[in-house]
């Protein structure tokens, strides 16, 4: 992996603690929970319960993000609850900080994330005992951090607060059962084996939100197999990220056929393409994101992925008759069997997954950034509305997959004198929603307002202008500074800043390809740019441009991001 900095945190062994007491045991049913099916709200049991492969009896999960081998019964250290009392001490929000607030299993002191460590053998039976089994008590094994879902923002009523537990790295664990049997209040917690020392929970919470970036230990986690699935995975397809990094450099482009073409609406293509080599093990999209592309006249473009995997994806490309020859080239030339380019699938439009609810309002093409997302959240249980803007019925588009969501999605014809009342619409709004607009700049600014006016903040909100990205436009010229200027550069008109820097051997990255995401920006040193695009703000385009879709004005200089 080559030559790595020293880690950002201290790895040295850690102790194992003494034993504790099992303060408390509790279960719950699945009950109805703000807008969805919660166990969260668990009560105490006495007397002695069954522990299984499933955990507690008489213990029920939505199988959607909690329970299931991995997660079969969820510990909480109870001092935990006096650091929150610190940072949240109104009365309504205090009261909600005791034992079982944050829906645990296991209450009990003495053990936390910063001296429990993922793979721990922790037995829990009579005390002196090393029996275990039966009427002996049970064995499990930590397997993963708590990874916090929106739920405990409704718990407790505080918005973003599931992030705040990682951060602070106060989120409890998940055992898996190694050995069955029956357990009762006031047992021993005992951990009688280590096997991965310096891997304590809050230092796995550090390396999956914090530090991203070191190699080194992507690679030793993503190796461990005592991590559970959900946490590992995450080390997996960073791992898988890193190994691809020079290919992602060289921009190879993976030659993709067109598997099939139709018309979904008078002016919307629906384009599927498949990879001309199969790869071992394709992996699913993620739901929001893009696909750069080179047609065979040489355009290139992102579009949003409709749905699909790596090897075989479906994209929806409207007819856009002042573009210079992306869209129609597609709609008028692009034929059964031609080879198109893939560069990257990169990320563009992300769920917030600390909202309860989410928003979608979309216009025209503006559809296809959404629904991968709804197919998501459905499939996860998550409650949300589309409200979708056309200016006839024929111009609806997919809906095949539209119809799967019909109770969840309101139509809005224009030419029936049907009108998206926006400010109606957040006004009204499911505490905790999250709101998404895809569409033309006006719908965009209508929205924004209204947001505002009903009192949402700028992060409750995420936007962006998708018409296929055309990043073409005038020609200019660039100098490049680095170790040595190079330049000028000439970037012709059917091409790209970010395109011709990687050309010239510059490694800058990208992701979306379409100016929302912001991994492309570069310094601009001195220069008239036509910004594009929805990740700068204007103070930021006042130093800075977006590679992948802003263009230069005659000539201008830039510099390489830091």
């Amino acid at each position: 992996m080559g030559s790595q900095p020293q880690p950002s945190i201290d790895l040295s062994s850690i102790d194992i603690p003494p034993p504790t007491t099992l303060e408390q045991i509790r279960t719950s049913k699945l009950r109805p929970f703000g807008p969805v099916l919660s166990g969260i709200d668990k009560q105490l049991r006495s007397g002695k319960l069954y522990v299984s492969p499933l955990g507690l009896s008489e213990d029920e999960h939505d199988l959607t993000f909690h329970g299931g081998p991995d997660k079969a019964i969820h510990q909480y250290c109870s001092s935990n609850y006096s650091f929150w009392h610190s940072l949240y001490p109104s009365p309504e929000i205090l009261a909600k900080f005791v034992p079982g607030g944050f829906g645990e299993n296991f209450v009990a002191d003495g053990l936390n994330e910063s001296n429990v460590c993922i793979g721990d053998l922790v037995r829990i039976g009579p005390a002196g005992s090393t029996l275990t089994g039966g009427a002996n008590g049970c064995l499990l094994e930590v397997s993963l951090p708590r990874q916090p879902c929106f739920k405990l923002n409704q718990r407790f009523g505080i918005k973003n607060f599931a992030p705040r537990t990682h951060q602070e790295a106060k989120t409890g664990w998940y055992y898996r059962v190694k050995e069955e049997g029956w357990i009762h209040e006031g047992m021993e917690i005992r951990i009688v084996r280590r096997t991965q020392p310096k891997w304590s929970i809050a230092r796995l919470h550090h390396y999956v939100h914090r530090d991203t970036k070191d190699d080194a230990v992507t690679e030793e986690l993503a190796a461990i197999e005592v991590i559970g699935n959900e946490c590992r995975k995450v080390f997996i397809k960073r791992l898988r990220k890193i190994q691809s990094k020079n290919a992602r450099r060289s921009e190879a482009w993976v030659p993709f056929t067109v598997k099939s073409k139709s018309l979904e609406t008078p002016r919307i293509v629906r384009l599927e393409l498949e990879r001309v080599r199969k790869s071992e093990s394709p992996e699913k999209i993620d739901a929001g994101s893009h696909a750069y592309i080179k047609l065979p006249n040489g355009l290139r473009r992102a579009y949003s992925v409709v749905r699909g995997n790596t090897d075989c994806f479906v994209l929806g490309v409207a007819r856009d008759d002042s573009s210079r020859g992306g869209s129609t080239y597609i709609h008028d030339k692009l034929t059964l069997g031609d080879t198109i380019g893939l560069a990257s699938i990169g990320a563009g439009m992300s769920r917030d997954q600390m909202a309860s609810n989410h928003i979608f309002i979309a216009g025209g093409i503006g559809i296809t950034a959404f629904l991968a997302m709804m197919e998501r959240l459905s499939n996860i249980n998550q409650t949300f509305h589309l409200h979708y803007a056309v200016r006839e019925a024929s111009e609806v588009a997919f809906t095949d997959l539209l119809s799967r969501f019909s109770a969840d999605v309101t139509i809005y014809d224009k030419s029936k004198g049907q009108r998206m009342n926006i400010p109606d619409i957040l006004t009204n709004r499911v505490w905790n929603s999250h709101v998404y607009i895809c569409g033309p700049q006006r719908m965009i600014d209508g929205t924004v307002e209204a947001a505002s006016a009903a009192g949402m903040t700028s992060d409750e909100i995420h936007y962006e202008v998708f018409e296929g990205a055309d990043t073409t436009g005038d020609p200019f010229t660039v100098d490049v500074l680095s170790n040595e200027t190079k330049g000028p550069l000439e970037v012709e008109s059917e091409q790209s800043l970010l395109d011709v820097m990687r050309d010239a051997g510059f490694d800058i990255g990208s992701s979306c390809g379409v100016g929302n995401c912001g991994t492309c920006r570069v310094p601009v040193k001195s220069g008239r740019v036509q910004h594009r695009g929805t990740a700068l703000t204007e103070i930021e385009q006042k130093t800075e441009m977006l590679a992948c879709v802003s263009r230069g004005i005659g000539h201008i200089v830039v510099g390489l991001p830091e």
